[in-house]
């Protein structure tokens, strides 16, 4: 399975990825508009 994340740069979706990441071995994929919201890091 490959969890398809949408809006993952902001605030809420990056705290989501990283806790994703970190307590499972599945494939993430991040998708965002990268406006003035995003963050690339």
């Amino acid at each position: 399975m490959t969890l398809l994340v949408t809006g993952g740069a902001g605030f809420i979706g990056s705290n989501f990825v990283l806790d994703w990441l970190a307590g499972s071995d599945e494939p993430v994929v991040n998708l965002d508009k990268l406006t003035y919201a995003g963050n690339r890091e």
